[in-house]
């Protein structure tokens, strides 16, 4: 152990022994209010019941990612390469229809070589992108049956 860490260490003890220190105090302090206050009260007053510890939750298992998205079609490697989630989305519905779930085209575009910070930030791009084309499509069809209508 060299020079600084020994020093680091030994101030690392020192506070951890005055905060020992303080919380004595603090305990003897709070020991001297109830004994207080149970005078007060009445010496005859039962003391309170401590609360039964509750066991500790086992931790439980966390799924791991689900893997919803065989059934894909089978991509060329550099198909989507350079791409944004948004650009290659398209493309793909353009060139294989939107019959595929979004687990689908994800890993369809992983597969033609889209990069992304993880696969679920793929996914979300993937869902906003199909949210935002639904929703050009209901505004085009609005303007469609009204134009049809005049």
């Amino acid at each position: 152990m060299d020079a600084t860490s020994r020093r680091h260490f030994r101030a690392a003890l020192k506070q951890a022994e005055a905060d020992l220190a303080a919380h004595e105090r603090n305990g003897e302090a709070l020991r001297n209010t109830v004994s207080a206050l149970q005078q007060l009260l009445g010496a005859g007053a039962p003391a309170p019941k401590p609360k039964p510890r509750r066991k500790k939750a086992k931790p439980r298992k966390r799924p791991g990612p689900k893997r919803s998205g065989a059934g894909h079609p089978d991509v060329p490697a550099h198909t989507y390469r350079g791409m944004g989630p948004s650009v290659a989305y398209r493309k793909f519905v353009a060139d294989y229809g939107d019959g595929y779930t979004a687990p689908q085209i994800r890993d369809a575009l992983v597969q033609g070589g889209v990069k992304s910070a993880s696969e679920s930030s793929l996914l979300t791009g993937i869902h906003a992108v199909r949210r935002r084309d639904l929703a050009k499509a209901k505004v085009a069809a609005k303007a469609a049956k009204k134009a049809a209508a005049n």
